[in-house]
């Protein structure tokens, strides 16, 4: 018999309530749920799947930022033609912010909120030659690698990695250690709790770079023709540091308020459903997750299959506050605009475009989301399981 089989029979013979009855364990069985891995062995299994898992979904990233980044420029046909309008009316300051005064063009063009985006800068665009619209994932992946080089799709996987190292610790430690030790009981209740305040403390760790990483894989094509490469990420650097300069540290954290309205709420469906998933799915392969000594290929299916399905449950619902990320993190700074609350921002949106742009970019984050979430749980859940089998 196939294992969907056996995971459809043994799910059609459970009872359906989210609360079963459960047999009393035993005392060996008491004995191996007492080992407890330490804080160290948690923290390695968090960053095992750290590296595969960026490497698979960068380039589904960097398409959803694309798609997310296109609805605000919606009447140019290409970057180019953008680059061109801002240069014939913008100075050539190396600043994010494009005032009114001095670039009137790009104003009156760009009628979207946000009015811009930061790296119509003549030296973060003037090799734009095409950028076709993206219709599709893989199409947005085709056109990305023809015209910009096979490599752009993997563009800010070192900060990435660099992000993913501190993020996880937090997260999936944070999120054990607290669920461990909280006083609230309930299958759904607490996991939703403690999965939002272990998303909190990441997200704000991690927010700096998160908007480096958002800012570089949102420009279409590399800088000058007689600059090296490197040289779009001094330029990312450079500025961010006259930005800090100019506006305060804050400014290193422009979209963390709607990233936290994004990741909070995901961060809490995700783990409610995974804790109800991984229930389901360890009854039905007859797999405990607290004791040792247990099947790898049971322990890796059902993490992998519920964090697949709780991730995508998860992306569904935040998917505007995603929109909105992105949007704020690379829009040119204009001091009305920040000033506007979250879902005032997002209902703006929503009145220009309509609700297909605030699920802009849906495809591509879900196709990064579901075997992100699969591979970096499960790789999570063996990484312990083998330190626990050592005990």
């Amino acid at each position: 018999m196939s294992l969907s089989s056996e995971l459809a029979a043994a799910i059609e013979d459970e009872d359906l309530q989210l609360r079963r009855p459960r047999k009393l364990p035993t005392q060996t069985q008491q004995s191996e749920k007492s080992k407890e891995i330490t804080a160290i062995q948690r923290m390695v299994s968090a960053c095992s799947g750290s590296f595969i898992t960026s490497l698979v979904v960068t380039p589904f990233d960097v398409v959803r930022i694309r798609v997310q980044q296109q609805e605000v420029m919606s009447n140019f046909e290409c970057c180019a033609q953008a680059a061109s309008s801002l240069s014939s009316s913008a100075s050539t300051s190396s600043k994010f912010a494009t005032s009114a005064s001095t670039a009137p063009a790009t104003a009156s063009t760009l009628q979207s909120s946000p009015p811009g985006v930061f790296w119509l800068d003549h030296h973060y665009c003037e090799s734009a030659e095409r950028c076709p619209r993206i219709t599709s994932t893989f199409q947005g992946m085709s056109v990305i690698s023809r015209n910009e080089g096979l490599t752009t799709l993997w563009r800010g996987l070192s900060l990435t990695l660099f992000m993913a190292v501190p993020s996880n610790i937090i997260y999936f430690t944070g999120y054990e250690y607290i669920r461990d030790r909280s006083p609230i009981k309930g299958e759904m209740l607490n996991p939703l709790l403690c999965g939002s305040f272990a998303r909190t403390m990441a997200a704000t760790v991690v927010a700096p770079v998160e908007l480096l990483k958002t800012r570089l894989q949102s420009i279409p094509s590399e800088v000058r023709h007689d600059q090296p490469k490197s040289q779009i990420l001094k330029n990312l650097l450079r500025d961010l540091g006259s930005s800090v300069q100019s506006r305060g540290i804050g400014s290193m954290f422009t979209g963390l308020k709607i990233t936290l309205w994004r990741d909070v709420p995901f961060s809490g469906i995700y783990w409610s459903c995974y804790e109800l998933f991984k229930d389901r799915f360890g009854s039905a392969l007859k797999v405990d997750f607290s004791a040792s000594n247990q099947d790898d290929w049971k322990v890796f299916t059902a993490s992998f299959f519920s964090g697949s399905m709780a991730g995508i449950i998860a992306a569904f619902f935040t998917n505007p506050f995603d929109v909105g990320k992105t949007r704020l993190q690379i829009a040119t700074e204009e001091k009305p605009h920040t000033k506007k609350s979250m879902f005032s921002f997002l209902r703006q949106i929503y009145r220009n475009e309509g609700i297909g742009a605030l699920y802009s970019g849906f495809g591509p984050r879900v196709m990064k989301i579901a075997p992100s979430c699969a591979i970096m749980i499960s790789s999570y859940e063996i990484g312990k399981k083998i330190f626990k089998d050592k005990m």
